[in-house]
């Protein structure tokens, strides 16, 4: 088939089964196929004649034996090109039923939250007038968020994502409906204090919910997909965050007030709900039993934490991506001083200022979730983290220089193009990397990472611009940023990235 001496060519095989692509490649200089599973050998449909399931291909492929046919489902093959597929992944995707309907559910729960979000903090100025009692909104999410975290990997691992998911989205409809009679049938006290208590409720059961859902990905789509799987959720996490925020949720409140915001995002949990509900059993991990020993219960507690700590790679990008999410939330609690003390633009433009940042995260988004197989995740990180301490540091010395809002954008579009290079992949190792088992506790833990890491900088930051001003401090931080990025750069030049 192919000739003696020819350069190595990649070809892909495509074996779709239940609606879902098993997904291998052959490459001429090996002679041999090679699984998205890891596993080496002749295509399985050059053994079997008959049909299969998806469980029954994993089995086949870890077992590497033929197994028995399932009647009435069917398989198809194509081959192709391999340099043919990055523009095809997405409908791929898409295609996936599963896959698709993990997406929308999260895309809809984000929604409510934001949603929910927005609709308390505007109720608490309405009745208040007050931006402490406003800022207790947000703060009423933090700590809670963060508590919740230290368990929840284990909960997840333990008692099966798909599981967590369905509790989460149907505990959140019924907080979301309970938004909905405090707001709109109770004095102005009990309305308050159902906003804080809503707002607590969410965020924890949403500490729940993110762990799960990226914990149930690689179940559902192949490794090579994973790229492209984890862009399309966050290009859907974004878009339900703008809906709720811009579009929907100051729609609502204008024309039919408040408490419309709880009704509707109780439909809109109970669709994630249904949709998550037809989403293929997975294997929560053995040992679930009532009768775990305290000892036990910790170890599980510990495992995310011991799994981290005991893999360089890993425990370099779980810092990392702390220090990437940790850096964008300063930057956002700084932008309205920065909008208007040095850019001389009004407070309320900031939205638009950080336009470029949005467009380039996306784009980033998109470029990474093209490569598939060929993502060198670690390289992508440390270059994201170096050209966002470089894009930091350089609007800090803008903003006191006096440079202008023109000379700003570019600054921030670097931005976004650099948490674009960081996001996906870090994904991309935290759910590849640690054995499925404790996948939700390594991702949990990162999670908890993040929220612990945040709280400090974010009260600090505030008030050390006061005191030094702002430019300081922004390059203080990108400062901070390129010293993660070196870190990353000496563990690929010594080859330990893969």
């Amino acid at each position: 088939m192919f000739s003696i001496g020819a350069p190595p060519r990649t070809w892909l095989r495509v074996l779709t089964v239940d609606g879902r692509s098993v997904q291998g490649h052959y490459t001429t200089s090996d002679d041999r196929w090679q699984w998205a599973a890891g596993w080496k050998s002749n295509p399985p449909w050059g053994g079997i004649s008959s049909c299969f399931s998806v469980a029954q291909v994993g089995r086949f492929v870890s077992a590497r034996r033929q197994v028995a046919p399932k009647p009435g489902v069917g398989y198809n093959t194509t081959l192709m090109d391999a340099s043919e597929v990055g523009a095809k992944k997405a409908v791929v995707l898409l295609a996936n039923g599963p896959f698709r309907r993990l997406w929308v559910a999260q895309f809809a729960t984000v929604i409510l939250v934001y949603g929910l979000s927005l609709a308390g903090a505007a109720l608490v100025e309405e009745r208040t007038q007050s931006s402490a009692q406003t800022g207790l909104v947000i703060l009423s999410s933090i700590l809670p968020a963060f508590l919740a975290s230290l368990v929840a990997g284990a909960v997840v691992d333990r008692w099966g994502r798909k599981r967590m998911l369905v509790i989460s989205h149907l505990a959140r409809a019924l907080v979301a409906l309970a938004f909905w009679a405090g707001t709109a049938f109770f004095s102005a006290g009990v309305a308050l204090a159902a906003v804080y208590a809503v707002n607590l409720a969410v965020s924890i059961f949403s500490q729940f919910a993110m762990p799960a859902e990226l914990a149930l990905l690689p179940d559902l789509v192949e490794e090579p997909q994973l790229p492209a799987a984890n862009s399309l959720l966050q290009m859907g996490m974004l878009a339900g965050e703008g809906l709720g925020l811009v579009l929907l949720t100051p729609l609502l409140i204008k024309v039919y007030g408040v408490p419309a915001v709880g009704l509707s995002g109780a439909g809109l949990c109970l669709v994630a709900f249904f949709l998550v509900l037809s989403l293929p059993d997975d294997a929560p991990a053995p040992d679930r039993g009532s009768g775990r020993t305290g000892a036990e219960l910790w170890a599980d507690l510990q495992a995310g934490w011991r799994a981290i700590s005991r893999d360089r790679v890993l425990g370099l990008i779980a810092i990392q991506a702390t220090v990437a999410a940790t850096l964008l939330l300063v930057l956002l609690s700084l932008m309205p001083g920065l909008v208007s003390r040095h850019l001389g633009l009004a407070v309320e433009d900031a939205p638009f200022v950080l336009l470029p940042g949005g467009l380039g995260f996306v784009v980033m988004l998109y470029r990474v979730g093209r490569l598939g197989e060929q993502l060198r995740a670690q390289v992508y990180i440390t270059a994201g983290l170096l050209g966002l301490g470089v894009s930091t540091v350089l609007l800090g010395l803008v903003a006191a220089d006096g440079g202008g809002i023109w000379v700003a954008l570019p600054t921030i579009l670097g931005v976004g193009l650099s948490l674009g290079a960081i996001v996906v992949p870090a994904r991309v190792v935290l759910q590849r990397r640690p054995p499925r088992e404790v996948r939700g506790r390594v991702i949990a833990t990162q999670l908890t990472l993040s929220n612990a890491a945040s709280v400090l900088p974010l009260l600090l930051g505030g008030s050390l611009a006061d005191r030094w001003g702002i430019p300081p401090v922004m390059v203080g931080l990108g400062l901070v940023t390129l010293a993660a990025g070196m870190a990353g750069v000496f563990l690929v030049r010594s080859g330990r990235d893969r």
